[in-house]
């Protein structure tokens, strides 16, 4: 019985090819050394780089914390001025609005504009007299009262302005 077995394995061991079992496991291990270099270098790369930009750029990040506060402090006037602008801006679109209505302006085209307006001026001061209750105006005492516009110096210091010839003549005029 012990040598029929010894046999049976004998016949089981001579059937089976350690090279073809073997070879493809071996291929596997060897492809996934290959793989594990390959990522090996590509992250010794990456430290690499990783220290390079470290050297180069986190110094001048730390050197600029300084400059930091000031330049929070220029876009907070930037938004202050901004709002500002925008504030002004409606205001002269009321006035605009206030205006036309006065005037009767529709029609934007040249007769509508130079036309329309002197026509409605006589006819408004005639009903003006009739109609008890009177529309917002931007006239005052009978005069035009325009809108107070901002100043640029209130918002920036005159080194941050520059301006252009005619702003400089009239400036100095």
């Amino acid at each position: 019985m012990v040598e029929q077995a010894a046999e049976g394995y004998a016949k089981i061991l001579q059937s089976i090819n350690l090279d073809r079992e073997i070879n493809p496991i071996c291929m596997s291990i060897e492809d996934m050394l290959a793989r594990l270099d390959e990522f090996e270098t590509l992250l010794s790369s990456v430290r690499a780089e990783n220290n390079s930009i470290l050297e180069n750029h986190v110094s001048g990040i730390l050197a600029f914390s300084d400059n930091f506060q000031k330049l929070r402090e220029r876009i907070d006037k930037l938004e202050q001025f901004v709002d500002k602008v925008n504030t002004n801006v409606n205001e002269v679109e009321k006035s605009l609005d206030v205006a036309e209505l006065e005037l009767n302006v529709t029609d934007y085209s040249l007769k509508g504009l130079l036309i329309k307006p002197l026509l409605a001026k006589a006819k408004a001061s005639s009903i003006s007299s009739e109609s008890p209750e009177q529309p917002q105006s931007n006239l005052k005492d009978g005069e035009f009262q325009p809108v107070q516009v901002f100043q640029t110096s209130a918002h920036f210091d005159n080194s941050q302005i520059s301006y252009s010839e005619e702003a400089q003549e009239y400036e100095a005029s």
